[in-house]
């Protein structure tokens, strides 16, 4: 019982250190172009051009009705 609840615990632990490491892996990457504290958010509207830069896309206003 405790043996499963440790290991949640560990594996959360694991997945948020993971996080931190890929968004400052990413803030490093591409540090000319971001915008938001959310390094990843930028990258949101990618259309997977190749491009190495900062996505040019402007995104789309959801359209409520």
């Amino acid at each position: 019982m405790i043996g499963s609840f440790l290991i949640g615990i560990g594996g959360m632990i694991f997945l948020m250190a993971a996080w931190v490491i890929i968004q400052s892996l990413w803030r490093k990457s591409f540090s000319d172009y971001l915008s938001d504290e959310d390094v990843l958010a930028d990258r949101a509207s990618c259309g997977n051009c190749g491009c190495a830069t900062a996505c040019e896309r402007k995104r789309k206003p959801i359209a409520t009705e």
